[in-house]
């Protein structure tokens, strides 16, 4: 996570091109990618760094600070003094209230550990759309093929493959949506057309928010089975 001088976090809303920041594994290193920029190597963490105190929404974290220069790095590319924080796993940061049970744990995620979405959903948005958006507008971890337009909404218990999950919450939708992942840029859209009938009652609702209940290994093409559902 980047945080800023006085530890905040950092995400597309305050800075929409970080969504041209690109991640991805060489080992156990990660490599980012961005626009003019020489690639980041970032070694798997060894326990170096100061401890800084950042905060994420209401939560107050002490979070180790990896070496400078990868701050540097960001720095440069964003034009803004920030810093890179890890989250290791001695540091446990609970699911928000009142789901902060000690079984359920969030890294440096906006509140939860999965989200999901069906596709259908966001067919039925593009068809809406003068310009289709694509899935990554949204960021789910789980997109769902063969079901309804928004069936996730009435869910409460799955079993992906031999994952089960509990689904809590809906989304709410923020100016993320707006930047475009292919160019870093904000527009009006999707979140003018969702907000039509997606709007309830104060806040624009699409894709559903997940809790593991029985861990195991997520594979592309796992069937899902509904165990509980609402009307």
């Amino acid at each position: 996570m980047l945080v800023d001088s006085n530890g905040s976090f950092l995400s597309q809303r305050r800075l929409p091109k970080m969504a041209l920041l690109s991640p991805r594994f060489s080992g156990d290193d990660l490599v980012v990618e961005a626009p003019d920029m020489p690639p980041l190597v970032i070694l798997r963490w060894s326990g170096e760094g100061d401890w800084v105190p950042v905060r994420i929404w209401h939560d107050q974290l002490q979070l180790p600070h990896p070496k400078p220069e990868y701050s540097e790095w960001f720095s440069a590319y964003l034009r803004q003094s920030c810093r890179l924080v890890h989250l290791p796993p001695t540091v446990i940061r609970p699911v928000e209230p009142p789901y902060d049970r000690a079984e359920w744990r969030v890294s440096l995620a906006d509140g939860y550990p999965l989200l999901l979405l069906t596709q259908a959903s966001l067919d039925l948005l593009n068809q809406q759309l003068t310009v289709p958006v694509t899935v990554e507008r949204f960021r789910p971890n789980l997109v769902v093929a063969g079901a309804a337009a928004h069936e996730e909404d009435q869910w409460r218990r799955l079993r992906v493959g031999g994952v089960e999950m509990a689904v809590v919450k809906s989304c709410a939708r923020c100016s993320i949506v707006l930047v475009d992942p292919d160019t870093g840029e904000r527009g009006i859209e999707p979140l003018r057309t969702l907000a039509r009938y997606r709007r309830k009652p104060q806040k624009v609702l699409f894709a559903q928010n997940a809790l593991v209940t029985v861990p195991g290994l997520l594979r592309v093409g796992a069937s899902i089975e509904v165990l509980e559902a609402v009307n």
